[in-house]
């Protein structure tokens, strides 16, 4: 589709027929198609443009559910949640704690969806009078997920029953351990379930195969919020709300940001999710985030990117590089003082992380750069020297740079940490989970996006060739990870302010639901300059004489940043963005790719 200066994308020509090139960055433009049946059901349905329709239709939404994606924002719908197995006896389990006033341990991880989901468990639990013990392990001496020591610590405290969140699903010796000394464990987690399943007194995960809810999408926050919601109502049959217990919902801040953070698709069950929990943080929402949001200059109406740049990397700063408790603790305060004192701690261990992760992905994209054609169907990469914290996040700049899955492998004397990320449609969790399996990992779990493990580093050239096998299995004989789906094409005057709130209107974006990306035909970049960490700043400017602020994050000596600073006319791919500053909205391109002009 093209669009004419001041339209909204779709106001002409079905972009869907234009043969796919190659940009000077390796990846293949290729544009979305949409049925013009289906485009002119949708705009009679619900009364919007024809570009939106047009959108919508191009990402799978067909006529008769645009209504309800479009619609007003309200709760969850959750049509399987009946059937997850155990949640209801494990909300059982833990209304028993409540009502005898047990002491409950929680154990969650390090990340930002462990915080998440551990913070709205002890919010809930305090509200409802009952102690809790709470334990973040320590990610370099720990590892991940409980073990013995940690149970014994629970024990020591005097806790009756114990709750992992966002781990545990594999934890079977610890587990069993805990069992053995007749502390119930409950495990709610969402990484990929083996066909063996822990010693556990209940176990909330969708991803089991005996599950038939079909809420496998659901990250660990997204089900917690899930038992908490099951145990009010069985609270309430039992009689012991009496009003002072908070409602479910005001948690779905909490569980927005776990969701987005964890990388789980935003369609569904979770789009619903997140589009209330931004509802709840506009309101005010949890005091941590309000810290937090303060302390990064944070001016803007809340939005799923702020989860992803602004919240989850100062949150996961103490999990990478210094106190993981820190998390937890601004997330479960409500004392305002604490929280913005922790947002100052947090601010400080955040800029600690940017510089190690730094020096460790340059260290990784020259060692991936010179794999070239070797690398094969992924990004491979063992080094030395890099903190263990950062390597995930290096992980996904990789596959952003690559555009393939990417692992990230870090000796420490004789062991070997690593950590992989992936595509939307190629699974590393599994190829993770098969290799330790097989004898080459010590521990190693995680779900289709996301995966983690320890191995001992002798073993590094089996585990390398071990899940390039695996991952160039499971790549699919059409596939095409480097292609850059495209939604329209568009002049540089109709990147304005009305697009980009109407365009709003399909999000929240993320995983499995892209910001809207356009084709910006001969654009010349004006006053191409290095701004930041690395990002290339300019003005597009095209023959409709408009101009329009851009940039394009982490480009600098990249094709992409290259090519703009030599500020020659290039067909762009971008990303119409809403910026606030002092209260005034503006439009924007973040630049995603560059390629020769067509034609």
């Amino acid at each position: 589709m093209r669009t004419t200066p001041g339209h909204v994308p779709g106001a002409g020509v079905n972009a869907g027929s234009a043969t796919p090139r190659r940009s000077l960055s390796g990846r293949i433009w290729r544009y979305r198609t949409a049925d013009e049946r289906a485009v002119a059901a949708v705009v009679r349905a619900t009364g919007t443009s024809d570009g939106l329709a047009r959108l919508l239709v191009g990402r799978g939404i067909a006529p008769d559910q645009a209504n309800t994606w479009l619609g007003p924002v309200g709760m969850p719908r959750l049509p399987g949640v009946s059937s997850v197995l155990d949640l209801d006896h494990a909300a059982a389990l833990l209304a028993d704690a409540v009502t005898q006033r047990r002491r409950i341990g929680i154990l969650g991880d390090y990340d930002v969806d462990g915080a998440a989901s551990t913070a709205q468990l002890v919010r809930y639990l305090r509200a409802a009078g009952v102690t809790t013990i709470t334990h973040v392990p320590d990610r370099i001496a720990e590892g991940y997920g409980p073990s013995a020591a940690a149970i014994d610590r629970f024990r020591a405290a005097g806790t009756e029953l114990v709750v992992t969140v966002d781990c545990g699903i594999t934890a079977f010796a610890s587990l069993q351990y805990a069992a053995e000394r007749c502390l119930p464990v409950v495990v709610v987690d969402h990484h990929v379930a083996e066909a063996e399943l822990p010693a556990a007194a209940a176990i909330v995960n969708p991803n089991r195969s005996d599950d038939t809810s079909g809420l496998g999408m659901l990250t660990s926050s997204g089900l917690t919020w899930l038992l908490i919601s099951r145990l009010h109502r069985e609270l309430g049959h039992r009689g012991v709300r009496d009003g002072l217990l908070p409602e479910p919902e005001s948690f779905l801040d909490l569980a927005a940001l776990g969701t987005v953070c964890d990388l789980a698709p935003l369609t569904g069950a979770n789009r619903d999710l997140v589009r209330r929990g931004l509802e709840i943080l506009a309101r005010g929402g949890n005091p941590g985030l309000r810290a937090i949001a303060a302390a990064a200059r944070l001016e803007e109406p809340p939005q799923a990117s702020h989860f992803s740049f602004v919240y989850g990397p100062r949150i996961n700063a103490a999990g990478r590089v210094g106190d993981p408790a820190l998390g937890l603790r601004i997330l479960e305060t409500d004392d305002p003082e604490e929280a913005d004192h922790v947002a100052g701690l947090l601010e400080g261990l955040n800029r600690r992380r940017q510089s190690l992760e730094a020096q460790a992905y340059d260290e990784a994209v020259t060692q991936a750069e010179a794999l070239g054609a070797d690398a094969g169907p992924a990004v491979i990469v063992v080094g030395e020297g890099w903190h263990p914290g950062v390597i995930g996040i290096v992980a996904s700049r990789l596959v952003n740079r690559f555009q393939q899955p990417a692992v990230v492998c870090v000796r420490e004397r004789d062991q070997l940490r690593g950590s992989a990320r992936s595509l939307a449609d190629i699974d590393i969790g599994t190829p993770v989970i098969r290799a330790r399996r097989a004898g080459l990992l010590e521990k190693g779990g995680g779900h289709p996006m996301a995966a983690g493990f320890t191995g001992s580093s002798g073993r590094a050239g089996e585990l390398v060739a071990f899940l390039k096998d695996e991952l160039a299995q499971a790549r699919q004989p059409d596939s095409d990870e480097r292609a850059l789906l495209l939604d329209g094409i568009l002049a540089v005057s109709g990147a304005n302010v009305a697009l980009g709130t109407e365009l709003e209107r399909a999000g929240p974006f993320g995983v499995g639901n892209p910001w809207p990306c356009f084709t910006f035909p001969r654009v010349f970049p004006v006053q191409a300059r290095i701004v930041g960490s690395g990002h290339v700043s300019c003005l597009l400017a095209d023959e409709t004489r408009g101009r329009v602020k851009a940039i394009a994050f982490r480009s600098e000596g990249t094709p992409v940043g290259n090519a703009l600073l030599r500020g020659r006319p290039l067909d762009v791919a971008g990303q119409v963005q809403i910026s606030t500053w002092r209260g005034q909205r503006r439009a924007e391109v973040h630049i995603q790719d560059v390629a020769k002009c067509h034609g």
